[in-house]
């Protein structure tokens, strides 16, 4: 027996025989995105601050490392790989695998924020999946796994654009925030202070009983990592607010930050039952059944995409991928995806 046509629709797999008794598991139908929508802007944990940093890693992010655990704190850091002109994080000849690996080690949460650091509603959907797919591959190189969170350049991603639909077919968890300190645009030791003040203002705002803050921050901009970041530790701590990864910060095991390249599923863990609040002012719950994060939507999976993962893969001349690619993304198209990419590589 299916499951009832608003939970397929949803994509909840349930419980039990009627839902799922080999052969006839309804798997094209598996567990829920963790939080999904348009963007996760705020954690689902009160008294908690995610800290987070874009477009690194970069030549200051060591020292960055290094203030983060002298203070024992953890962050997340969305990761950019060919941006700034830095040759790729998956580069040997660089320091960012080496940076990369001791994020890893060091208790930080490592998720996407595109190959090339496009704005993902200007684009094609193949231009896309092409963005999000090559991120995957050199994440991969280094970790041998990619994360199952992302967050969109210049924190837009729109559903009127496509954005969300394809991201939700590459089954991301879209975290944006809801504190922009624009340590971007103050890039000196005097206009830091305005970005200071403006996550004095978010904290007085609330409190660390009802409140819970992502916080919006750059790696790449010196001022961020030798000023910006203690004061919000100092302020954050003072005002009773537990420092924690985005997935902490939702309640979300750490299996399921990261996803198997062979299988495109959540590498270990079982997704928590929490709410976040989403930009859509919805709330999204986990589900609580089933390890697997990745959910399979042959349905919503289009050419572009077979034809974005075809052309990633030919670039990194990995057959292996090729095959784990087209799986993870539902395509049954995949033997024209390895056709074609291996026509490429041989040519």
């Amino acid at each position: 027996m299916r499951p009832p046509a608003n939970q397929r629709v949803q994509g909840l797999c349930g419980t039990g025989r009627d839902f799922c008794d080999a052969p006839d598991c309804q798997f094209e139908y598996g567990p829920a995105v963790l939080y999904g929508g348009g963007g996760v802007t705020q954690c689902s944990q009160p008294g908690t601050i995610a800290i987070t940093y874009d477009d690194g890693p970069y030549i200051y992010t060591s020292e960055l490392l290094d203030i983060l655990n002298a203070n024992g704190v953890s962050a997340t850091f969305f990761i950019t790989s060919v941006n700034l002109d830095k040759g790729g994080i998956d580069n040997e000849s660089t320091e960012w695998p080496a940076i990369l690996l001791r994020m890893r080690d060091e208790g930080h949460q490592i998720a996407s924020h595109t190959w090339s650091h496009q704005n993902l509603n200007d684009i094609t959907s193949q231009q896309r999946f092409d963005q999000m797919v090559k991120n995957e591959m050199a994440f991969r190189n280094v970790l041998g796994y990619f994360p199952t969170y992302m967050r969109p350049p210049y924190n837009t991603c729109l559903r009127t654009a496509g954005c969300v639909d394809d991201l939700e077919t590459l089954g991301y968890h879209i975290i944006k925030y809801n504190v922009d300190t624009l340590d971007y645009v103050n890039l000196t030791p005097d206009t830091i202070q305005n970005s200071k003040d403006i996550f004095s203002n978010a904290l007085a705002g609330g409190d660390a009983a009802s409140s819970s803050f992502i916080i919006g921050n750059h790696d790449i901009h010196p001022q961020t990592v030798t000023n910006l970041t203690q004061f919000i530790i100092d302020e954050g701590k003072a005002q009773g607010y537990t420092f924690k990864t985005v997935g902490d910060c939702l309640g979300d095991p750490k299996g399921n930050w990261y996803r198997d390249p062979a299988t495109g599923n959540a590498i270990s863990g079982t997704s928590s039952t929490s709410a976040a609040k989403r930009e859509d002012g919805d709330s999204a719950v986990a589900s609580s059944e089933n390890s697997v994060v990745f959910v399979a939507r042959a349905e919503g999976a289009s050419a572009a995409a077979a034809s974005a993962s075809a052309s990633a893969t030919a670039e990194s001349g990995s057959s292996g991928l090729i095959a784990s690619v087209g799986k993870r993304l539902g395509l049954a198209a995949v033997s024209l995806v390895v056709n074609v990419a291996f026509a490429l590589v041989l040519f």
